[in-house]
């Protein structure tokens, strides 16, 4: 121990704390200076990659307000590190490096954070939780690039830092009592104020989400995912009574109350009058799940322009949902949404893992009656626990991003595995060798992804010119769009794709007696979102050489409808041997043509987020009431009566899910030994 810090241990620990607090400020005011000036390079940032929304300057004020609330808020949680430093130090410059260091730290956390807001479009919260280290590093490696801005948003904050604690450390620019002050303010703030700015003071969910500080939204969405509780106390039967429901929605006869969502299945058969039916002929579906699909840019109206030419011209021809909804904003609660109507348990279905408990889906229900189930996928089958879901499913055959030879070429610059055109080949070839029974294909595609690139990239940006100038756009929306052109030209490459796909299937002896089935898993982010809704809202395409009729239907329905649907539509034309009792979570879809919504269905935005609910014509998001408009905009209501009911009605769902979750309990044995797949050994939970 130096001289300096041998006569400050002398002196009484009151004075050693003032002093403390007061070197505290300094440094406090340093590390503020630094993250102002991540601020701006956030701005920054944003301007150069993105269009910046029309109310940038209430973005800013209200972003720069609550950088001013929270920023005394964190103090008190740095202060307690910062004393320990203070009194344990060996040597003054051993305490400076110590700060300098711990604030170098915090400067790159939050640029972090910055940096993926920056690549997404979305803060990351609590949702971080949800992955395993090896999802984010396939994560980090299949989308985030290093570039110069990229540098400077880390390195001009950094250099800001150091050169403010130098000139601040040993200069008396706090007083004690301002630090404590200071502190004080910091303790209120934290216990009774929210430092994050409200919804609806923005007018699109990317002006909302530039506005929050990256660190302070990260450390409520942690901080609230920890402390959670169940919640138990609401009434986990209250579904199970047969309660008015809007639209005439059907009530469930729930059968037995060891098994939360074990009910009767009473879903109406309304696929039926579409299709040529030939009884003893039951048909091959194939399902081609489209990453990242969003009906903002895809189908009649679009309200960025549609960028799917393929897709339109195949939805004229199809049973089509423009207003439909995924049941979730990330890919992870896809296949057991679209595939079995399942409830999301804590973070989705798949990733309860091992514990997955005993379920029927429509493919096993298939594998039972004598279907041959395929999955297709261009990337790794393990992420989100795709892999071990479709394991149980009795699935014959999965193709994963190593199950491709020399013959195929991995997408460029990217980790991610096989480009769609590649994946649609694999696809191909391997239906074409199935001619002698029905067969389930499912087909995932992965091209519609961070870091959007492709094979023939400049092939597609003309192509993206050129449709630009098919939609009608003037200058102004051209220069908008290029900023993301990049992403246009992915999204009209994996159009492009699809169109291979149906042009060569169209060639194979089952295509004329297959249905497709094509939707989104959710609305890629990258292209910014006007409502919160919209990261779900995708399209839904019915297509078979078998429709004997169209249909476009304004309706709502969402992912957790498509399986209850398909059962009811096989049992009763082709009377496929299928369970008078089901764990669904969806109740059908839903083909009135009117614009209407009869579903009470909850929406996962992330694996640890369960924030949102739509109910008839309503949608809540954190308890805030939005009513929904003809082309699925949101427009916020004061309404505290349809406020609280909604709330009530996600409370319900939510109280049915936590305690699934807590006792994983979908079917009894009976039923699942009777329409289990056949192949499929019975596992431990």
């Amino acid at each position: 121990m130096n001289d300096t810090l041998r006569k400050e241990a002398e002196r009484p620990f009151l004075d050693r704390l003032k002093n403390c607090s007061a070197l505290f400020g300094n440094f406090s005011l340093a590390l503020l200076i630094a993250f102002f000036a991540l601020r701006i390079m956030e701005f920054m940032y944003i301007s150069m990659t993105n269009n910046i929304p029309r109310d940038s300057w209430n973005v800013i004020m209200q972003a720069l307000l609550f950088d001013i609330l929270s920023f005394p808020a964190i103090l008190p949680f740095l202060f307690v590190p910062f004393v320990i430093v203070y009194f344990s130090a060996g040597t003054v410059k051993f305490r400076y490096r110590i700060y300098l260091l711990g604030g170098a730290v915090a400067i790159i956390l939050y640029a972090t954070l910055i940096k993926y807001f920056a690549t997404a479009l979305v803060p990351l919260g609590a949702d971080l939780f949800g992955y395993s280290l090896k999802e984010i590093k396939e994560t980090i490696n299949g989308g985030i690039t290093l570039d110069t801005i990229s540098i400077f948003l880390f390195a001009i904050p950094l250099a800001v830092f150091w050169a403010s604690l130098s000139f601040l450390y040993s200069r008396k620019v706090f007083k004690p009592s301002y630090a404590f002050v200071l502190l004080g303010a910091g303790v209120l703030l934290a216990c009774t104020v929210s430092v994050l700015p409200a919804r609806t003071s923005f007018e699109t969910e990317l002006s909302y989400n530039m506005a929050l500080n990256k660190a302070v939204y990260f450390a409520e969405e942690s901080f609230a995912y920890y402390s959670r509780s169940t919640k138990g106390n609401v009434n986990a039967h209250a579904l199970h009574r047969d309660a008015r429901r809007p639209n005439k929605a059907p009530a469930f006869k729930y059968k037995i109350s060891d098994y939360p969502f074990l009910r009767t299945d009473e879903t109406r058969e309304v696929l039926g009058e579409f299709f040529d039916v030939v009884p003893n002929r039951p048909p091959n579906i194939v399902f081609i799940l489209v990453e990242g699909l969003g009906k903002a840019f895809s189908g009649p109206n679009a309200y960025l322009g549609s960028f799917t030419p393929f897709l339109d011209d195949l939805s004229r021809k199809s049973l089509y949902w423009e207003n439909f909804l995924a049941s979730q904003g990330r890919t992870f609660a896809a296949l057991p949404s679209i595939l079995a109507s399942l409830p999301f348990a804590d973070k989705g279905f798949s990733d309860l893992g091992q514990r997955m408990p005993k379920h029927l889906s429509l493919m096993s229900i298939l594998k039972h009656n004598g279907y041959r189930i395929k999955f297709y996928f261009g990337s790794d089958l393990d992420f989100d626990n795709e892999r071990l879901f479709l394991q149980r499913q009795g699935v014959d055959v999965m193709i994963g991003i190593n199950d491709y030879d020399k013959n195929y070429a991995k997408s460029p610059d990217t980790a991610w595995g096989y480009p769609d055109r590649e994946l649609m080949r694999k696809a191909l070839r391997m239906d074409g060798q199935d001619s002698k029974q029905p067969y389930v294909s499912f087909v995932q595609t992965m091209s519609m992804h961070t870091s959007y690139s492709i094979p023939d990239q400049d092939k597609y940006l003309q192509l993206f010119e050129g449709r630009m100038n098919q939609l009608g756009f003037d200058e102004a929306q051209k220069e908008r769009h290029r900023t993301y052109g990049k992403i246009y030209s992915t999204i009209l490459y994996t159009d492009d794709a699809l169109r291979f796909f149906f042009e060569q299937y169209a060639k194979l002896p089952a295509y004329h007696n297959t249905i497709f089935i094509i939707t989104g898993d959710h609305r890629l982010p990258e292209i910014p979102m006007s409502t919160k809704i919209d990261r779900f809202h995708v399209p839904l395409i019915i297509f078979s050489p078998l429709l004997k009729r169209t249909a476009h239907i304004q309706s709502i329905s969402s992912q957790l409808d498509i399986t209850p649907s398909l059962v009811a539509f096989l049992r009763k034309n082709y009377n496929i041997d299928a369970p008078s009792a089901v764990s669904w979570v969806g109740t059908g879809l839903d083909t009135d043509p009117s614009f209407r919504n009869v579903h009470k269905n909850p929406l996962k935005h992330t694996k640890t987020n369960l924030i949102d609910f739509i109910s008839g014509m309503y949608f809540i998001d954190q308890d805030i009431l939005f009513s929904i408009g003809k082309h699925m905009d949101l427009e916020p209501v004061q309404d505290e009566g349809k406020r609280n009911q909604l709330i009530a009605e996600f409370d319900q769902y939510k109280a049915l899910n936590d305690r699934f979750t807590r006792e994983l309990k979908l079917i009894p044995d009976s039923l699942y030994e009777q329409y289990r797949p056949r192949e499929v050994r019975q596992s431990k939970r």
